[in-house]
């Protein structure tokens, strides 16, 4: 299983691109499939780069987001091709 975590984008440079370009070079090397991503409800941004990807959404979990201190309901998303 390959976990990866995320990366943070400057909110200025948001709109540009650089989240789908990072992730269709993931996704272009790494051709194990299924993936699975995961996603706060709350990120809008980071939901609709995984759907322009070809994730769906199947799923909710409530887990514990360490970077604001509470629990957070988080969006499943798989990628099946």
């Amino acid at each position: 299983m390959v976990t990866v975590r995320s990366a943070w984008i400057d909110p200025a440079r948001w709109g540009e691109g650089l989240a789908s370009a990072a992730l269709g070079e993931f996704l272009r090397i790494e051709t194990a499939r299924p993936l699975f991503a995961r996603v706060a409800e709350h990120n809008t941004g980071s939901a609709k780069v995984l759907a322009r990807a070809g994730f769906t959404q199947i799923g909710f979990e409530t887990s514990f987001a360490d970077g604001i201190g509470r629990d957070v309901v988080e969006c499943i998303y798989e990628l099946a091709r």
